[in-house]
């Protein structure tokens, strides 16, 4: 199946399901050439990807180690690998793995002799919700994350749900926050839909992923198309994300995983809403319930309110005050620019001393 996500000036985006690993690049026209960036470890659990890749006669760079490789080291790397083979501007690249890939995979394709055609394959829940929608590519620079990158466009994403049956639970709970956050910023309906469903969504009911899948990142893609490059309804996204980024900073000696922090962050951000009396007590209440009704596992993760509100203030995307996206009602989403840290990091402490992990 096909699906046109969006059109820009320049770009058309097509979503495409397929329904196994076993004909994952037959939408992949073979006109150029191609290259896939793949993560080592996918194809070692995937028998049939290479096979399939190389009976396409498309080039193939492993990556090992993807999140440490997602560096201007490796990219340079990349980038001679491509020069090597006579790739030119009218050739492709491919993403083939999760999120670190489909930056790493964007940022090469968007600076590539000013610009290649690229496919995104995303091969975990985070990476098919998140990372390969939206246009952001990016490496790290030194310890910063995502610090040099680029907006950037594929033309094609391709989903096929059979990568997520291979997670571990905490790892698709990891991308389920994405899908949550979502849901919470666009309307009752998709609240509601994921409450009623969360039984086949945990046991990961492959026509149900899919279903929430496509909403998911159709969602997302609406509010992109609006805002490509952020500077006003696109920053909705970040609903849960500015406490998140505090947590994952204190969280820096034993990294935790970037969708439990978010869970935490809406919780504390659906509090800090009830807490100035922006959110009605009811809807806190449901939204509540959908954050509480899968199994996150939070028994790892350290909670320091000084650690937090220091990361939060050095947060990118804040100026002179602490921007929080926060909730008046389920879709309804608005910023706060919060000017009074005293105020927060008492909010911050008081909920560290009564959360339950």
């Amino acid at each position: 199946m096909k699906k046109i996500l969006f059109r820009t000036d320049q770009k058309e985006v097509s979503l495409i399901s397929s329904k196994s690993i076993g004909n994952l690049f037959d939408s992949v026209p073979t006109n150029v050439k191609c290259c896939v960036l793949a993560d080592k470890r996918v194809l070692d659990m995937h028998d049939p990807l290479r096979e399939q890749i190389k009976n396409k006669n498309f080039a193939i760079y492993e990556i090992a180690n993807p999140e440490e490789e997602k560096s201007i080291n490796s990219y340079t790397k990349i980038i001679d690998f491509l020069s090597s083979k006579s790739f030119k501007r009218n050739d492709r690249i491919i993403g083939l793995g999760g999120g670190a890939i489909t930056d790493l995979a964007g940022f090469v394709s968007s600076t590539y002799m000013r610009g290649l055609d690229y496919i995104q394959i995303p091969t975990s829940l985070l990476a098919q919700v998140d990372a390969s929608v939206g246009g952001k590519t990016a490496v790290n620079y030194g310890k910063i994350k995502n610090f040099i990158g680029t907006f950037y466009n594929p033309s094609k994403i391709i989903i096929c749900s059979e990568f997520l049956e291979t997670l571990s639970e905490q790892e698709f709970l990891n991308g389920l926050a994405e899908v949550i956050k979502h849901a919470l910023i666009t309307s009752d309906g998709s609240v509601d839909k994921l409450i009623k469903r969360h039984k086949q969504i945990t046991d990961r009911n492959s026509a149900t992923l899919l279903e929430i899948i496509e909403e998911s990142i159709q969602i997302k893609a609406d509010i992109v198309t609006e805002d490509f490059t952020e500077t006003g309804k696109r920053k909705f996204l970040n609903f849960g994300h500015t406490f998140a980024h505090g947590i994952e900073s204190a969280n820096l000696d034993k990294p935790i995983l970037h969708g439990h922090a978010v869970i935490i962050g809406m919780m504390m951000a659906l509090d800090y809403a009830e807490h100035i009396k922006s959110i009605d007590k009811n809807i806190h209440k449901k939204s509540m319930d959908l954050l509480e009704i899968f199994n996150f596992d939070f028994s790892d993760i350290k909670l320091d309110a000084e650690q937090i509100v220091e990361a939060m203030k050095s947060d990118k995307k804040n100026t002179n005050t602490i921007n929080l996206v926060l909730l008046k009602d389920i879709g309804s989403p608005y910023i706060l620019e919060e000017a009074n840290e005293e105020r927060l990091t008492n909010f911050i402490e008081n909920f560290i001393e009564n959360f339950e992990k």
